[in-house]
């Protein structure tokens, strides 16, 4: 049995997906493309040893964790957000947010986790708007009733709202980071 992940946040999106399990027969995963543990998930190789895993895509062993600091921050809740994507040997961690709920504040915005991803590809906010348009609205126009569906329940449970300019949210957190 796996270790429990401390963190508020954590506890509320399990409660979430439980709540659209018996509601919906669907889970949160079904609706914002990434699955909450429920304990303390795997790591890969490329994966900090500090770092606690909190969610997983289903792509390529690709996952979110907490990054404690060598496991100076116990508040996981204030732990910023990694994005570890193993099958990218050359830049496999990414700082993507200052903490979970920023996290989900992101995914409101740009309604797709896995934009993130590209980051490093973007030089200036025209570039990421022009990749969202070609690679990524149309799968978000299909899914538009779903996204705003959970985008409510999110916004409510965690008390978020959208990042109004996430390029530049994630373009100063890297400014600020030594990642």
């Amino acid at each position: 049995m796996g270790k429990a992940i401390n963190s508020k946040t954590v506890h509320c999106l399990i409660h979430l997906d439980d709540e659209l399990r018996k509601e919906y027969n669907l889970s949160l995963g079904h609706y914002i493309g990434i699955d909450i543990c429920r304990e303390e998930g795997s790591k890969y190789d490329c994966t900090p040893d500090d770092a606690i895993v909190f969610a997983f895509t289903g792509m390529g062993g690709d996952h979110f964790a907490f990054d404690t600091k060598n496991g100076s921050i116990e508040d996981l809740d204030t732990a910023p957000i990694l994005f570890i994507q193993p099958m990218m040997f050359d830049n496999p961690v990414k700082l993507v947010a200052h903490h979970i709920r920023d996290l989900f504040s992101i995914f409101l915005t740009l309604k797709e986790f896995y934009i993130l991803e590209r980051f490093d590809w973007y030089q200036k906010e025209s570039d990421m708007l022009e990749d969202i348009e070609k690679y990524y609205k149309k799968s978000i126009i299909l899914r538009q009733h779903e996204i705003s569906f959970i985008s409510e329940r999110l916004q409510e449970r965690l008390n978020i709202a959208p990042v109004p300019n996430v390029f530049k949210y994630i373009t100063e957190m890297k400014g600020e980071s030594n990642l």
